[in-house]
């Protein structure tokens, strides 16, 4: 039997972003990446240094961005109820044109983008209602925005039509709430 479960994505403004992106474009501009092609899935990505995804200590983008963005988000997570997360893999990706990264699912609790470069003319990403996996929903995200949604609904960064570039920053995140809050939670359960 199938029941259903409410689940949610959260949209949030990064304030600092009109202050940061100038330099962090400059940063990804010479950072080591390379592009993602695969011939079996609709997966043309022009830039991502997604093969060092696990290293946080030594790309200098995200030593730039890292203490601001983290900062933001944790705020964003605090407004849904969880006040601790961990990053287990950042990278970025850039889309120029005839680019897309086809249908796919994250790892951990949450996926997690911010929108460094989001001309008009580009895609935005697109989502799978989790409930019936065929109703299509676009983003309503602007540039500078962040979002995160359950790393299990399914999206995609449709094909990028442009002459303009698309810049995005992801994040697989892990979530945790303290038992105690669990706790108060099921002290009301009755069974």
């Amino acid at each position: 039997m199938k029941h259903h479960l409410d689940t949610f994505y959260s949209v949030e403004r990064f304030a600092k972003h009109d202050d940061l992106k100038h330099e962090l474009l400059k940063l990804l501009d010479v950072a080591e990446y390379t592009d993602q092609v695969s011939l079996d899935t609709e997966t043309n990505i022009s830039k991502t240094d997604w093969n060092h995804c696990r290293n946080f200590n030594t790309r200098k983008w995200v030593a730039y961005l890292w203490k601001d963005l983290m900062n933001h988000v944790l705020e964003q997570y605090k407004s849904c109820g969880y006040n601790y997360f961990t990053v287990s893999e950042l990278w970025f990706q850039q889309y120029y044109e005839n680019s897309e990264h086809g249908w796919h699912v994250h790892a951990d609790n949450f996926t997690n983008v911010y929108y460094v470069e989001l001309p008009n003319s580009t895609p935005k990403t697109k989502i799978i209602s989790p409930w019936d996996q065929s109703t299509v929903i676009e983003l309503d995200v602007k540039e500078g925005d962040t979002v995160f949604f359950p790393s299990f609904v399914m999206h995609k960064a449709p094909l990028n039509k442009s002459t303009e570039r698309k810049t995005i920053v992801s994040w697989n995140a892990g979530v945790d709430i303290p038992d105690q809050k669990y706790g108060e939670i099921n002290k009301n359960a009755s069974i």
